[in-house]
């Protein structure tokens, strides 16, 4: 949790002090050409960033799996142990393991850290694309409509990719054979 809080914080914070920076250049002739080197390197890290998020909660979700069984191990050594131990799927545990990484549900990438990281990316990445279309074409409105179908656009791709790690994780952990002996 820390180091998926920490990068999104050093996303966030470099975005906002680059949109601080752009606000003392704003009214000057060195706007755009700021743009131009800052919006690709925030949105560089950003990739990097979401890509280390959703694989930090990935792991984590492996790692719970994984105390899962051993608790289900722990559980069988005694009579009456299970109640000590108890399972998500069990009579005692219904908030042991909240369904983090395993919802049957691609409703679920909405609520990441990643997502939320992702979805800014991809305005940051929309605003690049329309500022590249204006300075090309000189057309705001067009510039406009690019710009939010990029972000729309990667968006979605982001959450795709995102349910499709999570189905992976998903499939492999319901493969894994138990290693209980």
């Amino acid at each position: 949790m820390s180091e998926s809080s920490s990068r999104a914080s050093l996303y966030l914070t470099t975005l906002s002090s680059s949109l601080v920076a752009f606000g003392f250049l704003a009214r000057t002739e060195y706007a755009v050409q700021f743009l131009s080197v800052v919006i690709p390197v925030v949105f560089l890290l950003g990739l990097f960033t979401y890509e280390r998020l959703v694989e930090t909660s990935l792991e984590d979700v492996a790692a719970l799996e994984s105390i899962q069984r051993i608790r289900g191990v722990y559980a069988t050594v005694l009579p009456g142990a299970a109640k000590y131990f108890p399972r998500p799927d069990g009579p005692h545990g219904p908030n042991e393991m909240l369904p983090i990484g395993r919802r049957a549900s691609w409703i679920g990438v909405f609520f990441t850290t990643a997502t939320a990281i992702s979805v800014v990316n991809a305005i940051v990445g929309g605003a690049g694309v329309a500022i590249l279309t204006v300075q090309l074409s000189g057309e705001p409105t067009p510039s406009i409509l690019a710009g939010v179908a990029t972000a729309v656009l990667l968006a979605v791709l982001l959450g795709l990719y995102q349910e499709h790690r999570y189905g992976a994780l998903r499939r492999s952990l319901r493969t894994t054979p138990p290693t209980v002996t």
